[in-house]
């Protein structure tokens, strides 16, 4: 009941607050809106990170801490999502090593050793712009949040070192997050209209012009997209579009793994297109 109220309470706030200062009011929402509750680093998570070099890099107004794992092979670069560390690739981190893939994993800004408060896909983007240029990755795997930046950034910008894009459980529409959110905090539409006002005035779009799935229509690379059937932060029937839009696109089926689609399975079909 708790967790129920005070984002009501939250909400009820931004409401009173934007009669007297808008503009204010719908800032202060926008950055709720990207502000990660959890995800940073560790103890546990920095033992795994001590087994890399790790260089911070500054970008775009952020330090961003990147791990590398030297391998003669492939240049991997890894991605998480929101909420989240460069942590949830030890798994499949370890199955590369014993590849000898080349691994750079990235904490997100807000996320893991990394600066920063607020977090959203056109900022990670512009963050692993200059990890690609100086890494020069072949492959880019990408966890929900991850994975629309993996999609978003290769249609933003063709890098043409990248050969194929792995998207795990990345979510299609942005404005069913931006629902979700008006529900959470309980807000109107007439506040949610102001807030996708200053998401167009900001970042050049509407929530609804934000779709991953009309991106993927744009990106001519190979890519394999991993998908949970029940996912509630991704859901299918929206997620499903990406690979209908996404030419040359793989689409791969789970159901029972949950969001974070961890398993044995899933890392080896991973590798498996790698070395496809």
């Amino acid at each position: 009941m708790i967790q129920k109220i005070i984002p009501l309470a939250i909400g009820k706030y931004l409401q009173t607050k934007a009669i007297i200062a808008p503009k204010k009011a719908t800032k202060q929402a926008f950055n709720l809106f990207c502000t990660p509750r959890k995800g940073k680093a560790s103890a546990k998570h920095q033992e795994f990170f001590d087994t890399a070099v790790e260089e911070r890099i500054h970008t775009n107004d952020h330090l961003i801490q990147t791990y590398l794992w030297k391998g003669t092979g492939k240049t991997i670069l890894l991605i998480h999502g929101w909420e989240s560390n460069s942590y949830r690739w030890k798994s499949l981190i370890l199955k590369l090593k014993e590849e000898n893939y080349n691994i750079i994993a990235v904490d997100a800004p807000a996320q893991g050793n990394s600066s920063g408060k607020y977090l959203s896909v056109p900022l990670y983007t512009e963050c692993i712009k200059d990890i690609i240029a100086n890494h020069q990755p072949a492959i880019i795997i990408g966890h929900s949040l991850g994975g629309m930046t993996a999609i978003y950034q290769q249609m933003k910008h063709n890098n043409p070192c990248v050969q194929k894009i792995i998207a795990l459980g990345p979510p299609s529409e942005l404005s069913f997050f931006m629902k979700s959110f008006q529900q959470t905090i309980g807000v109107s539409d007439n506040f949610m209209k102001k807030i996708d006002d200053y998401l167009k005035k900001r970042f050049g779009f509407y929530s609804k012009q934000f779709s991953i799935s009309e991106f993927a229509k744009e990106v001519k690379i190979p890519g394999l997209l991993i998908l949970e059937k029940r996912d509630k932060l991704a859901p299918y029937k929206y997620s499903k579009r990406i690979a209908d839009n996404w030419t040359n696109c793989e689409l791969y089926t789970v159901d029972g793994i949950g969001h974070s689609l961890q398993s044995v399975a899933i890392d080896e079909k991973v590798i498996n297109y790698i070395k496809a």
